[in-house]
């Protein structure tokens, strides 16, 4: 493994994917549909521990050049997750994916776009 530490950059590139994956996932479900799938639940919830955890790495001048994008939540749900893995509320995961996380693409693809590493 490595030493060096990873550019920003390449971290956001990770927060893209998991996104789509999600995305991908849930395509064509309904929420109960979504609620009854383990192995969907499970990967969603996979993927949002990763986003939280790549926000870790994005710098603070990043944050506050973006601050229309929510960095504390995306982390703090990764920290929900892993820490309150036995109260995760199916509406709310829900309602991230379906309601939070389209809006973030073209943000993120700006700042990929924009922003020096």
């Amino acid at each position: 493994m490595s030493s060096k530490p990873r550019k920003w950059k390449f971290r956001l590139r990770h927060i893209l994917e998991a996104v789509d994956r999600i995305q991908r996932y849930t395509g064509g479900r309904t929420i109960e549909q979504f609620s009854m799938e383990q192995q969907c639940l499970d990967a969603v919830v996979w993927n949002l521990t990763v986003i939280g955890e790549a926000v870790r790495h994005i710098p603070d001048s990043v944050f506050t050049a973006y601050p229309e994008v929510p960095w504390l939540q995306m982390r703090g749900i990764r920290n929900r997750i892993v820490h309150e893995y036995d109260r995760l509320d199916v509406e709310i995961i829900w309602n991230v994916v379906q309601s939070e996380l389209p809006p973030l693409v073209p943000v993120l693809r700006r700042i990929m776009s924009e922003a020096a590493e």
